[in-house]
């Protein structure tokens, strides 16, 4: 996996900024390891949402890894520490960024490159799609038709201005069986993308989910719970369509598969969402450090919420190394397939 493509560092500097502008005027912090220490911690207890979703006691935290910083602590060894302290959350909403480092993941799952090798753009494009598929200079979005098959398929890199492509796409494979849409290794981004340009494939207003973001210091200090809507627009398409998603889809990535999860004629494909679904927000330490956390709770309408969780598939397939090495990928063979059985049961 790439780490952070460039408009995914340009979304988390641009949070930085908007984020921090309240606590310009604020007394800011002492450059030293323990003040450094002491920030992050404090920012995490006061503005930081799932801990209770993510099993997280952040005081028991505190008392194993504070004593471990003193005023002589070392960059290395605070970068280590912090790292540790910010790997129990688990989040891949949660990164830490310094200069000369790699970046640090919270994830385990993002960290170690877990299953990362099972998508594999190349294959889909060389051995699934027809010639003259539309692809972005940045592979933001690849879309055409299914090789052999009257099947549409649009992949997309994170959730942005490449959803404004949905609508063209919609349009070509209007008279398709059905369409793939692959939000396998989505990279986040910004998910009212989605609720703006999925219109067309909603057949009535559906309540998609709720959310609710830290707006005080206190425990239970939160906004009230904002409601979450898909509304009709357009001309609609019914026809099967299957989401296919994996432990990469994650952020605004899986917002757009609770959309999508919402909608009758959809099918998950694929392996379980990486269950970091809040919002990514920035903060820069004294020392000229940067790290991200979620303000957000998030429910679903069943009331639950899936954070450090993620969202299951329907139907549960996984590529191993030696498909990708082959040039197969069973996850959008297994779509195509769904595809041609709902054709034959109409």
């Amino acid at each position: 996996m790439k780490y952070f493509r460039n408009h995914i560092v340009i979304i988390f500097f641009i949070s930085i900024m908007l984020s921090g502008c309240e606590k310009i005027f604020e007394e800011q912090p002492e450059n030293n390891p323990e003040a450094v220490f002491e920030n992050l911690w404090h920012t995490f207890y006061e503005e930081y949402a799932p801990f209770e979703e993510r099993n997280v006691s952040w005081e028991s935290a505190y008392n194993k890894y504070r004593p471990l910083v003193g005023p002589n602590t070392s960059e290395d060894e605070l970068f280590d520490i912090l790292s540790d302290l910010l790997a129990i959350l688990d989040d891949g909403n949660v990164i830490l960024i310094a200069p000369d480092r790699e970046i640090f993941y919270s994830s385990r799952i993002r960290r170690e490159k877990t299953d990362d090798e099972l998508f594999n753009r190349s294959v889909v494009k060389n051995n699934y799609l027809e010639t003259g598929f539309e692809e972005s200079s940045d592979e933001s979005y690849i879309y055409g038709k299914i090789r052999d098959e009257n099947i549409g398929y649009i992949y997309f890199d994170y959730v942005g201005v490449s959803f404004l492509e949905l609508d063209d796409f919609l349009t070509q494979y209007e008279s398709a069986a059905g369409i793939i849409i692959d939000l396998r290794h989505n990279q986040s981004g910004d998910f009212t993308f989605c609720f703006s340009e999925i219109g067309r494939l909603v057949d009535k207003t559906r309540f998609v989910f709720r959310s609710k973001t830290k707006n005080g210091s206190g425990k239970n200090d939160y906004t009230a719970w904002k409601e979450w809507n898909i509304n009709p627009s357009g001309n609609y398409i019914n026809k099967p369509v299957m989401v296919l998603i994996d432990r990469y889809t994650i952020g605004a990535g899986e917002r757009s598969v609770m959309v999508f999860k919402a909608l009758p004629n959809v099918t998950l494909i694929g392996d379980t969402t990486n269950g970091a679904h809040g919002i990514m927000i920035g903060r820069e330490l004294a020392n000229g450090w940067y790290y991200s956390l979620d303000p957000q709770k998030v429910e679903m309408p069943d009331g639950k919420s899936y954070e450090g969780i993620g969202i299951a598939p329907d139907i549960n397939v996984k590529n191993d190394i030696s498909d990708i090495d082959s040039g197969t990928d069973k996850v959008i063979q297994s779509a195509i397939d769904e595809i041609k059985l709902k054709a034959r049961k109409k």
